[in-house]
């Protein structure tokens, strides 16, 4: 697998050294195997960038998830599952009620 890793160590928009900055073990490869970059640091992956391209998105992807900011990572992970529920919670209770009104229009049970 080794092989297949091409260090990338300068790059259009310095994004090599920019993750440097958030911490200096990591080091960005091209995997051409699998087609994509990916972040290491210490020899071990962290990250497979899920862009097809360096840009200023792998440097905030990286930042938002790295150890230290799991608590409020997951505070978001949790405030977006719940408000997809209630989305979810609503758009199924309006097709109920217009299938009920479907059902019944006409009978009086609705206004």
């Amino acid at each position: 697998m080794k092989g297949c890793l091409i260090p990338i160590e300068d790059d259009l928009y310095c994004i090599a050294d920019r993750l440097r900055e958030v911490d200096e073990r990591y080091r960005v490869f091209r995997n051409t195997l699998l087609h994509r970059f990916e972040i290491h640091a210490d020899g071990a992956l962290q990250l497979a960038v899920p862009f097809d391209r360096l840009d200023a998105r792998t440097v905030e992807l990286i930042r938002r998830t790295r150890v230290e900011n799991v608590s409020r990572l997951m505070e978001e992970l949790d405030c977006d599952n719940a408000r997809l529920e209630r989305d979810e919670l609503h758009k199924k209770r309006d097709m109920l009620l217009a299938a009920a009104e479907e059902v019944y229009e006409g009978k009086g049970y609705f206004g």
